[in-house]
């Protein structure tokens, strides 16, 4: 969470994947603003589209066609006009996220090294053009320059973010700034929220150790014996908060235990029956912010602006916006004959419930 002058902006999202018992990789993924706007666009980029960023002082910046076409889930975070990659998968099935975290502005690049670097918030469209595994891209990270630009939608605040890449193979890495550096990490939890940093999470795992999705239902205590009307009360020792921590924990905790099966169609389901623990309604909880003449308060709400589900293996991205309750269902394969990029408005705020 942002400290309140900048709470408005921020993005309280949460990323994890599961597998089908023949290890196909599915990857869930909720964004929580406060407010619909900026407008999500479904975006299709063709293979040898070229991407090219300005640099800080209006330099072009590496120049990069896309080998591997995708699918990816953006908004106008950087610039007016501009279309930055939330959420995407490639034809490789390389999936990626990108979640918000404060304090993770990389240390200044030399201008020297302008044009060939990447903004950082633009590494999910640079990954995913380019890379059709995380170890490739592992090796790839360390070698390129990024640099921190400011955002226009969050206030001019450095590319607060950090970003979750996975692949088919079940391989899955974090990408985070600390101390103005960037780190690599492997994430064997499958799982990322915000703040703190991601090994501060991993560390925090360790309080939950009596987790169990095993029902206890009956004990003996104080010499009487009692049971519980039914089930569920292993639930009782998961975190309800919708933090952070509480979230990755939750996260955790869902990938690990869900209903894991053979057919792809039936464990997206399962996967989307594991992100309805993660839909935040509005007004679910509200931070009470004052007002410019410190008179008024303003109730902020942050809300799941919208879910993506995502696999990885036959190139398939679900999309269900906050004013819908079901899916719009897009596939690599329907764009395979498109040559130039295709943009389609996805959560309007005002759509009829279907």
């Amino acid at each position: 969470m942002l400290t309140s002058d900048a709470h408005y902006h921020a993005f309280a999202c949460t990323s994890l994947a599961i597998t089908d018992q023949n290890k196909n990789v599915y990857h869930g993924r909720t964004l929580e603003f406060s407010s619909d706007e900026p407008e999500s666009i479904l975006t299709y980029y063709p293979k040898s589209h070229v991407f090219q960023r300005k640099a800080p002082d209006g330099s072009l910046g590496l120049k990069y066609r896309v080998k591997y076409p995708f699918l990816a889930i953006t908004a106008p975070v950087s610039i007016i006009g501009a279309r930055d990659a939330l959420e995407g998968v490639n034809s490789a099935g390389l999936a990626f996220s990108l979640n918000m975290i404060t304090d993770s502005e990389l240390a200044p690049l030399s201008p020297k090294k302008y044009a060939k670097a990447v903004p950082i918030a633009s590494i999910g469209e640079w990954a995913l053009s380019q890379y059709a595994t995380v170890a490739e891209l592992k090796k790839a990270i360390p070698k390129t320059a990024f640099w921190s630009q400011k955002l226009l939608l969050l206030r001019n605040m450095p590319s607060p973010f950090h970003y979750a890449f996975y692949d088919k193979t079940g391989a899955c890495i974090v990408v985070e700034v600390s101390g103005g550096v960037l780190h690599v990490y492997d994430n064997p939890t499958r799982c990322m929220t915000n703040g703190p940093e991601f090994p501060w999470h991993l560390t925090n795992l360790n309080n939950y150790t009596q987790l169990s999705n095993v029902d206890v239902s009956s004990s003996t205590l104080g010499n009487m014996k009692v049971s519980q009307p039914d089930s569920g009360i292993a639930l009782a020792a998961v975190p309800n908060a919708d933090t952070s921590v509480g979230r990755f924990v939750r996260a955790v905790y869902y990938s690990t235990y869900y209903h894991k099966v053979s057919d792809p169609n039936v464990q997206m389901v399962e996967l989307g029956h594991v992100m309805n623990k993660f839909d935040r309604p509005k007004n679910a909880s509200v931070d009470p912010l004052l007002g410019e003449d410190d008179i008024f308060k303003l109730y902020l709400t942050e809300f799941s602006v919208w879910t993506v589900l995502t696999d990885l293996q036959r190139g398939i991205l679900l999309f269900r916006g906050y004013n819908n309750l079901n899916y719009q269902k897009f596939t690599l394969e329907q764009f395979v004959n498109e040559k130039e990029p295709v943009f389609i408005q996805v959560n309007i705020p005002d759509s009829a419930l279907v």
